[in-house]
């Protein structure tokens, strides 16, 4: 007995060795496992492929599909309290950002614009003259020029009838009635313009304008009593220069004035030269009659803003035109400051006359 009770306890002895060595094995080789796994996460971290844990899993380890959210739920999900994705507060903390935002972005344009208008003068522009927008060379413009079609500049018309040129005498009626306003002017008397009461472009006495009298129409066979000239086949057509803030007229030395005006020009005025375009033009436009033969008087310079300015106007009168033949037309304006520019039609106006046949 106590032979085989030594062979159990010896037996016992030498297992028991063998199983913790073979539990330590095991150990050591659910370790490795481990250790492997974690070996490969961080593999993947560093090879920037991150690994999301599902919360919720199926018994045999298999993730559960996401669910699926739909629109009304989007819209107000009551489970979660919210709106459009965001609960009240988000809502609230965005929506007061903006309010203060919009405010101090108005506040900050409303000053831009205050400091702006009470810098600003209504009377005279910040900038005017040479190398502005505005320029320093004032264009030529006439009349009878038809709101109704600005791009023609065509004047057509038949002496025996008048519903041809009516057109023409509305648009005359319509620019001279502004002349029989004398409110707000003056007459300027011997060296008296505007000059007297104009600094820097700015008039210094709002209402006090030189009065220009359009007497000198009637007295010319171009007045209103016949038509401005259409009823006798000679039309008149009235010339001026383009408003420009603070201009004035500068006088030709006498070797500087040009010939075409040599004989008309008078000191400080602007004088207007009209011709036909091309050699036949030039022969078809007959005789032209400068009315007053200097042109614009220079008293009526500079202009400014005022509340009744009378822009001061020359016309000529084609006297002789030949029937059923355009005649092409280019005026001139002449001042030592005034340039003229084919190309860019500067300091001149081109227009045609058209004398149809009479009736009978």
């Amino acid at each position: 007995m106590r032979m085989v009770g030594e062979r159990w306890r010896d037996k016992n002895e030498r297992l028991r060795p063998l199983n913790g060595k073979a539990n330590q094995e095991k150990h050591e080789l659910k370790a490795s496992k481990r250790q492997g796994l974690r070996g490969r996460i961080m593999t993947k971290a560093d090879n920037g492929k991150f690994i999301e844990e599902n919360n919720t899993l199926m018994a045999n380890g298999r993730a559960k599909p996401a669910e699926k959210t739909s629109l009304s739920t989007f819209i107000y999900n009551r489970q979660d309290g919210t709106f459009l994705g965001r609960s009240a507060k988000s809502w609230a903390q965005i929506v007061g950002f903006y309010i203060i935002f919009y405010i101090c972005l108005a506040a900050f344009w409303i000053a831009c614009l205050a400091i702006f208008l009470a810098t600003i003068d209504e009377s005279v522009p910040r900038y005017y003259g040479e190398n502005t927008i505005i320029g320093a060379n004032p264009g030529v413009g006439y009349h009878p020029w038809l709101e109704s079609n600005p791009e023609s500049t065509l004047i057509k018309f038949n002496e025996k009838d008048k519903s041809t040129y009516e057109k023409y005498i509305k648009a005359i009626d319509g620019f001279l009635d502004k002349y029989n306003n004398s409110d707000g002017t003056r007459s300027c008397i011997g060296k008296e313009s505007n000059s007297d009461h104009v600094k820097d472009g700015k008039a210094q006495i709002k209402n006090e304008s030189c009065l220009f009298d359009c007497g000198f129409l009637n007295d010319n066979g171009c007045g209103e009593t016949n038509d401005y000239g259409f009823k006798d086949g000679k039309p008149c057509i009235i010339l001026s220069l383009n408003r420009l803030i603070g201009w004035a007229p500068e006088n030709f030395n006498t070797s500087e004035i040009p010939a075409v005006i040599k004989s008309r020009y008078k000191k400080g005025s602007i004088a207007f030269n009209c011709e036909g375009i091309s050699d036949p033009d030039k022969e078809l436009a007959g005789n032209i009659k400068y009315i007053p033969p200097y042109g614009i008087e220079g008293r009526y310079y500079p202009y400014a803003k005022m509340l009744n300015y009378h822009q001061p106007f020359a016309v000529v009168k084609f006297s002789n035109l030949p029937l059923n033949r355009v005649v092409l037309v280019k005026c001139s304006a002449y001042a030592k400051n005034i340039k003229q520019d084919e190309e860019s039609k500067a300091g001149m106006v081109t227009f045609e006359l058209l004398r149809q046949q009479k009736e009978g």
